[in-house]
């Protein structure tokens, strides 16, 4: 009886030991992923990227865009790198227009086992901005990147004009315009596709939809790095850090976390010249807004049948074409102007 009970506190023993111990992978992993696009002179498109998740995970990217286009590659995880091969409508190049790239991963029960030792039985390692939680598969990647196709097969180059009047919205806090303002363009470039998520970024956040709000914010590759990516990472900051709160202001971030970094790309040198801009042409807003308020009165009989939705749009429509500047600098003025009277 004593062999068979030793037996038995030894076998618990070890059933004890095992249950404590921790399984081998689970320290948590936080997915870096970067991709960047390329074409080649038939309009075809390939992706490549860097990653640091572990040698033969699987993932999944699947395209959509133009005329109900979609297309889908797999792709594995090599020594850090992931490419697609070529991919094509039909053979033929990709049309002209908006598409979304979005990457997966495949669920981690059906990944190898080496790619399991490192993210989990069910993904439960991984962590991160571009993770997605499902209760039966488990954690899984979600990737967003919105890009555009362009006639000349680069990327269009708009026209200052075009960035004055989407920092001008940005800085005026007019989001719902901004994201109006892109909408109309044909072929957006990318830069102008990452204000877009900003925009509305702002838009869901204000409507307290905060799932939305973030959603948009992070639909923004982590490292993007073209116009206004200090405005982008100034939000994303306060997120991450803040739970959104404003602590400080954006121009105390570029200084304390940017050390001063202006390049002509970002926001905070269109918000340096329009500063100078201002100072130096004061007469010239008290202009533009006495022009704004004769125009007013002319079609409002002096104010008598005055509807905001319907006049704002057309004086500040005129106003705009007449002086040769953005219809949202038109209205910066006018509202500085208006804050000024008793």
């Amino acid at each position: 009886m004593k062999t068979k009970a030793g037996v038995i506190l030894l076998l618990l023993s070890i059933i004890l030991v095992l249950s404590v111990c921790p399984e081998k992978g689970s320290s948590s992993l936080t997915v870096e992923l970067t991709v960047k696009k390329e074409f080649d002179e038939e309009n075809r498109l390939k992706f490549t990227g860097t990653t640091n998740l572990p040698n033969e995970m699987e993932l999944v990217l699947s395209v959509t865009g133009e005329d109900e286009y979609s297309a889908q590659a797999n792709v594995q995880v090599n020594n850090g790198m992931i490419e697609s091969d070529w991919i094509s409508n039909n053979g033929e190049g990709l049309v002209p227009g908006m598409y979304s790239l979005r990457i997966t991963s495949q669920a981690a029960m059906i990944q190898p086992d080496s790619v399991q030792n490192v993210i989990g039985k069910k993904g439960e390692n991984l962590e991160g901005e571009f993770i997605l939680s499902e209760e039966t598969l488990g954690k899984m990647i979600k990737y967003t990147y919105a890009f555009s196709v362009d006639k000349s097969l680069t990327a269009t180059t708009e026209s200052e004009t075009i960035w004055d009047e989407v920092n001008g919205y940005l800085a005026t806090g007019q989001y719902t315009l901004l994201k109006e303002f892109i909408d109309k363009l044909q072929t957006p470039s990318q830069d102008l596709q990452m204000m877009y998520h900003l925009s509305m970024y702002h838009i869901y956040d204000q409507a307290g939809e905060e799932e939305k709000a973030l959603d948009s914010l992070y639909s923004i590759p982590k490292g993007y790095t073209g116009r206004n990516e200090d405005l982008i990472n100034y939000y994303k900051y306060l997120n991450e850090f803040y739970e959104g709160e404003s602590p400080f202001s954006f121009n105390d971030y570029v200084v304390l976390y940017r050390k001063n970094r202006i390049t002509s790309d970002s926001f905070a040198y269109y918000k340096t010249e329009s500063v100078q801009t201002s100072n130096t042409h004061k007469s010239d807003a008290d202009t533009v807004y006495k022009y704004i308020m004769q125009e007013f009165d002319v079609l409002t009989d002096y104010g008598n049948n005055y509807v905001p939705e319907i006049h704002d749009p057309i004086v500040l429509e005129k106003a705009s074409k007449h002086f040769g500047m953005p219809v949202s600098e038109v209205d910066e003025i006018f509202m500085a102007r208006a804050m000024q009277l008793p």
